[in-house]
């Protein structure tokens, strides 16, 4: 009888520990301060960084517009480095390549910069992005702390997943791309497509609708989780390794892909888009860390550490992402061959919001408003479709790293200015890139502080967080040379960019 009851006691205790050891193998959805730090008004990150990073801003673009004025304009106010531009007065005009090959120039150029930094620049920080839709609207305090913030949650999250195999393999995150609604121009059945994570957003972030094709249209409802080339941001060393790869990648592609599914339209992949490549690299990083994390775990927990939720594209359950179930573009993993890059997304759009499928997530509001009136500006324009507001009516701690007073007009405070706002995150992203309707660039800017002290700025440059305005023309082989604003925003541009208008300040 007491052997019996030994035995079962043996049993209980092993099958507890068996429990508590699965629990702590099992995926489990990270929790809300591992996602929304930004959001929240009292974090800050504690991961370390450089004491003073430098920060290399880069806006790739062969000619002028008003729209370059705004993001230079934005970035002065706001104090960032001075802008520096690549492929001025480039000639891109190849019959088969999108917008002539100025596209995928956006790799070659970037790449011919950073392989002009020494080795004692390999920690600066490089700042690549869209030079015709992106305002910033935050400091680059905020954006540099950001940075480290989310490479540090999703550090944590890769660490959870992979288990030993992320420091065995050291794998970390050190690059952020912006985050997309849609996989595209990659085909969904590409590597570039289905083999990318989940969000680690809450499920519920559009109710019922979350991930599915209910919505605005079959997009909006998604989770950010795709790559979006618009802006990225990491080290000058692991930068220049992964620009590298996507230069190796554009050259070598074929007219049309083996896997295309009978359209055609990879073609259109092919024929000169930049974020085609990235997003294939995202995709073939994914399947090899799935390959390795297999290989460093034991048989047993094999399966209880893959993907905390089905995974899915464009509504098709994906399954093992390295056989799905439907006809799909495989990839064989080579040994030796370089696949890990460190890329990861703006999942909550700390960085910049994409406004592609994605619009009516966001909303210029001000936080001294009573509640009533904050959330009757978070409603307007927006139907059950769309998502509800998930902030805390506070202005974020890594918004308070700094006396915001000493820029903005008037002395204000953050509370007294309009603040561009991602509803369903509750964040208030560092930058707004406007790469959906374009029209909203002109619709938005009247909202923006910026545009009715913008003449000031330019007129007060020197007294105004000093220096010039303007940005330094880089070509490889060639001294930089500066271009001030007068000739990059001649007077006809006047009118759109200092239109009097004081939405943005209005008590």
């Amino acid at each position: 009888m007491w052997q019996y009851q030994r035995s079962r006691v043996m049993l209980a205790a092993f099958l507890l520990l068996s429990f508590v050891t699965v629990y702590h193998l099992l995926p489990r959805t990270p929790e809300s301060s591992d996602l929304f730090s930004s959001k929240d008004s009292s974090s800050i990150s504690t991961v370390k960084r450089p004491k003073n990073p430098k920060l290399h801003l880069l806006l790739p673009t062969t000619s002028g517009d008003v729209n370059l004025c705004k993001t230079i304009l934005s970035a002065k106010a706001l104090g960032y480095p001075e802008p520096v531009i690549l492929g001025w007065g480039g000639k891109f005009d190849t019959w088969y390549l999108i917008a002539g090959g100025s596209h995928v120039a956006k790799i070659s150029r970037v790449l011919e910069y950073l392989e002009s930094l020494g080795p004692e620049q390999d920690d600066e920080l490089v700042l690549m992005m869209d030079a015709f839709d992106i305002w910033f609207q935050l400091p680059p305090e905020t954006l540099i702390e950001r940075y480290y913030s989310i490479n540090e949650r999703a550090n944590v999250r890769i660490q959870k997943h992979m288990g030993k195999a992320a420091e065995i393999e050291g794998i970390k995150q050190t690059i952020i791309f912006g985050a997309g609604k849609r996989c595209a121009p990659n085909q969904p059945q590409t590597v570039a497509c289905y083999a990318v994570p989940n969000s680690p957003v809450s499920d519920d972030i559009y109710g019922g609708n979350t991930d599915t094709i209910m919505g605005r249209n079959r997009w909006t409802s998604h989770r950010q989780r795709y790559i979006n080339s618009g802006y990225i941001i990491g080290p000058a060393k692991d930068m220049r390794v992964m620009f590298k790869k996507a230069w190796e990648k554009v050259q070598s592609w074929p007219h049309v892909d083996e896997y295309d599914n009978g359209s055609g339209e990879s073609g259109f992949m092919h024929h000169g888009s930049d974020q085609a490549a990235f997003a294939k690299m995202f995709g073939e990083q994914q399947i090899q860390r799935e390959v390795l994390r297999r290989r460093h775990a034991s048989t047993w927990t094999t399966k209880l550490t893959q993907e905390p939720s089905v995974l899915k594209i464009e509504g098709t359950e994906v399954g093992d992402i390295l056989n799905p179930p439907f006809t799909h573009e495989p990839m064989e993993y080579v040994e030796g061959e370089i696949y890990e890059f460190g890329i990861g997304m703006d999942y909550s759009s700390d960085l910049g919001h994409q406004t592609m499928n994605s619009g009516w997530d966001a909303a210029w509001l001000r936080y001294d408003d009573p509640e009533d009136v904050f959330l009757n500006k978070t409603r307007k324009g927006r139907n059950d479709f769309d998502c509800k507001y998930r902030g805390d009516f506070k202005i974020p701690a890594d918004m308070r790293l700094y006396d915001e007073r000493d820029f903005l007009p008037e002395g204000r405070r953050w509370e007294q200015v309009n603040l561009y706002t991602h509803i369903c995150m509750g964040t208030i992203p560092v930058m707004a890139h406007y790469n959906g309707d374009k029209k909203e660039r002109e619709r938005q800017w009247p909202q923006f502080w910026v545009q009715q002290y913008g003449k000031w700025i330019v007129e007060n440059t020197e007294q105004y967080g000093g220096g010039r305005i303007g940005a330094s023309i880089w070509k490889k082989d060639e001294q930089a040379q500066f271009m001030g604003w007068d000739t990059l925003c001649p007077a006809e541009y006047s009118k759109e960019l200092y239109r009097g208008d004081n939405l943005a300040l209005v008590s």
